[in-house]
């Protein structure tokens, strides 16, 4: 199966040359208008993503940061591409986060090698955990329910990451502290107070973390 990549440039030529080096490594799928690929990026999961630096609509730093802010994005791979070989451009790209800044001079070889080996490397370390309508982003550390973003403390996270990936299995407080704390020993209070917490963000979901005292915490249905 080809990983499916997306591209967006405003230039038609740029689309069509992209296209004719990668299609037969990858499905290419191209945008010549930044709204039109935002609107299916919330539909479609790609494997990366790559945005032309200089376009009419804004350019490609503003795009990516409207696509890091989306509930649906899944983390994957973003490169920019442009014939803008500056220094100050590759530093911010890198700055941003983008895995890697491409010149457009770069042989057609090595953009397949670059894109394939980042990609690989998704793949493989990709951390998505759905569960009943949850769906945590271990990359980005998001947590959503429904599609809609639940605001975690990263202890919160773990616990809850904890607690699904154990599940329907109990928790001891040993495994807690452990995981959460690295060890540390910690008052059975504090392991009530953000679990007390983490439940009532995610009380829109089917399931909570129950607390039993003395021995640690379990996740369960809720009897709706």
């Amino acid at each position: 199966m080809k990983y499916e990549i997306a591209c967006v440039d405003d230039s038609k030529l740029n689309l069509d040359c992209i296209a004719t080096i990668l299609e037969s490594d990858f499905l290419v799928h191209p945008f010549l208008s930044q709204n039109l690929f935002l609107s299916q990026i919330k539909l479609k999961q790609f494997d990366c993503i790559m945005l032309d630096l200089h376009m009419p609509e804004g350019d490609g730093f503003s795009l990516y940061e409207k696509v890091m802010a989306m509930p649906d994005f899944n983390g994957c791979p973003i490169f920019f591409i442009s014939s803008d070989d500056s220094q100050e451009s590759r530093i911010k790209s890198l700055t941003l986060g983008a895995v890697d800044f491409i010149p457009r001079a770069v042989p057609p070889l090595e953009l397949i090698a670059r894109l394939k080996g980042k990609m690989k490397f998704f793949q493989s370390h990709r951390n998505i955990i759905e569960f009943d309508g949850l769906k945590i982003n271990l990359t980005l550390l998001k947590t959503f329910i429904g599609g809609v973003e639940i605001p975690l403390t990263f202890i919160e996270l773990k616990i809850l990451t904890l607690a699904i990936r154990h599940y329907p299995d109990a928790l001891a407080k040993e495994l807690i502290a452990e995981h959460v704390w690295k060890g540390v020993t910690v008052q059975d209070a504090t392991i009530h107070t953000h679990v007390f917490n983490l439940n009532n963000k995610v009380a829109s979901w089917s399931h909570e973390i129950q607390i039993a005292k003395g021995i640690g915490a379990q996740l369960i249905r809720k009897n709706l």
